[in-house]
C-alpha cells in the first residue's frame, strides 16, 4: 500500500477486516507518535456532519506529517447529499488525507467526476472478499506471521467452518496458535478440536448418511444438532431442499425429475407448516429426513 499524495483515498469492498487494516496502515504513515487524539478524526454519520468534515479536513495537522479524516457511511446517500465532496477536490489541504470507507466498490464513480478520478488526487484501496486459492494463502500467511505452519486439510476446513470472514479465520488462526503452544505444525484435527462445524456442514452430513440409507445415524446426528442448537429445523430444511435441486447424493441422480419435484413439493408444504406456527417443527424435520432416507433410487 502506497499513500503518495492524495487528497482522496477511497478504501472500497465488503471485507471489513481489510478496511480495518487500510485504515491502520494509513494511520501508521500518516499520525505521528502521541498525536492520535488530535490529527486523527473518525465520522459515521457524514449526512448529518459535512461542516465538521470540511473543518477537520482543513485542520492542519498539529505534529503529523498528514492530517487523516476517516469517514464510513458515504454510499448510504445520494451524490447531491454531500456536494461538499468534489468542492473540496478543488482546493484540497495537502496537509490533510481525506478516507471514505464504502462496501459497494463501484460507489465511488457516484461522487467523483471521471476528470478528477484521472487527477491523482484520488487513490482506491480494494478491500474486497477473498476467494479461492486467494484466501487459502491468506490464511498460510496469517499462521506463518505467528510462527505456524497449517497445512492443507486444515485451511481447507477452516474455510468449511468459517467461510471467508477474515476476522472470524484471524481469530481462529490464533486460537489454533495457542492451542499447539511451542509446536511449529497446525493440523485439521486441532480444527476440529477448535472450530465446531458449520451449519451447513452439519445439515449435509446428516443428508448425506441419510440419502446414503443410513437411516438411524442420520436421525441421531439430527437430533443431537438439534438439541445442541447447532441447527434449526429452518434451517435443516433450507439446506434439503438445496440438497435436492443440486442432487446431492449419487442415489438422488437417479432418481427421475418427477420424484424430485414431489419431494420438493412435500418439502415446501412443510416449510409452510411451520411458518404457520406448526406445534412440532422437529417432528416435521424427521419426517423429512425419513422421506430422504426411504426413497429407492
Amino acid at each position: 500500500m502506497s499513500i503518495g499524495n492524495p487528497a482522496l483515498v477511497f478504501c472500497l469492498g465488503s471485507e471489513r477486516w481489510l478496511r480495518a487494516q487500510a485504515v491502520e496502515e494509513f494511520k501508521r504513515r500518516c499520525i505521528g507518535a502521541g498525536f492520535e487524539e488530535t490529527d486523527f478524526v473518525r465520522f459515521t454519520d457524514p449526512s448529518l456532519e459535512p461542516h465538521q468534515i470540511l473543518e477537520a479536513a482543513r485542520t492542519p495537522p498539529f505534529g503529523s506529517s498528514l492530517r487523516l479524516v476517516v469517514i464510513d457511511g458515504i454510499e448510504e446517500l445520494e451524490p447531491k447529499a454531500v456536494p461538499w465532496l468534489a468542492g473540496y477536490l478543488v482546493h484540497p489541504n495537502p496537509q490533510s488525507c481525506v478516507m471514505i470507507c464504502a462496501d459497494h466498490p463501484g460507489r465511488y464513480r457516484d461522487f467523483i467526476s471521471a476528470e478528477l478520478q484521472r487527477s491523482g488526487q484520488v487513490q482506491l484501496v480494494w478491500c474486497l472478499p477473498l476467494k479461492g486459492l486467494e484466501l487459502e494463502n491468506w490464511i498460510r500467511q496469517r499462521a506463518q506471521q505467528r510462527g505456524k505452519r497449517l497445512d492443507g486439510k486444515g485451511v481447507s476446513l477452516l474455510v468449511t467452518r468459517l467461510g471467508s470472514d477474515l476476522q472470524a479465520l484471524d481469530l481462529a488462526v490464533e486460537g489454533l496458535s495457542l492451542l499447539v503452544g511451542d509446536s511449529p505444525e497446525m493440523t485439521s484435527a486441532d480444527v476440529e478440536a477448535l472450530v465446531a462445524p458449520s451449519l451447513r456442514e452439519t445439515a449435509f452430513d446428516i443428508l448425506d448418511l441419510a440419502a446414503a440409507g443410513q437411516t438411524g445415524r442420520a436421525l441421531e446426528a439430527l437430533h443431537q444438532a438439534l438439541a445442541l442448537n447447532r441447527l434449526a429445523p429452518e434451517q435443516f430444511l433450507g439446506a434439503l431442499g438445496w440438497y435436492y435441486r443440486k442432487r446431492g447424493n449419487y442415489r438422488l441422480q437417479r432418481w427421475p425429475a418427477s420424484r424430485v419435484l414431489a419431494a420438493l413439493e412435500e418439502l415446501l408444504e412443510a416449510e409452510v407448516r411451520i411458518k404457520q406456527g406448526h406445534p412440532a417443527p422437529r417432528l416435521l424435520a424427521d419426517q423429512m429426513l425419513l422421506r430422504l432416507s426411504s426413497s429407492e433410487g
